[in-house]
């Protein structure tokens, strides 16, 4: 008598089994989909900050731009007038002389 409920016992325990594996699949598919969901508004919100930094080193690099200019302005200023002067001082001296 056991032995013929024995093939229906197995069968059974099959149908459970595979219940449990489909159990299992769907919440990896459900895991699954909320961790890329998770993943994309990760990386849109890198994307932003990094949109956000290159328009900030774009700002930065205009004002170094401007201070180099204003810089080498001041200091061609200096030179031109270290030089002027001190042409001006030999040509007092030899004349002078």
């Amino acid at each position: 008598m056991n032995g013929d409920n024995q093939p229906q016992q197995e069968q059974h325990r099959v149908v459970e089994r595979i219940a449990r594996v489909e159990t299992a699949i769907d919440y990896q598919d459900k895991a699954q989909s909320l961790l890329h969901e998770a993943m994309q508004r990760g990386f849109a919100r890198i994307d932003q900050q990094f949109d956000r930094l290159q328009d900030e080193l774009v700002r930065m690099n205009g004002q170094i731009t401007q201070a180099r200019t204003t810089d080498f302005r001041i200091l061609l200023g200096i030179c031109m007038t270290t030089a002027f002067g001190t042409i001006g001082l030999i040509v007092k001296v030899f004349s002078a002389l």
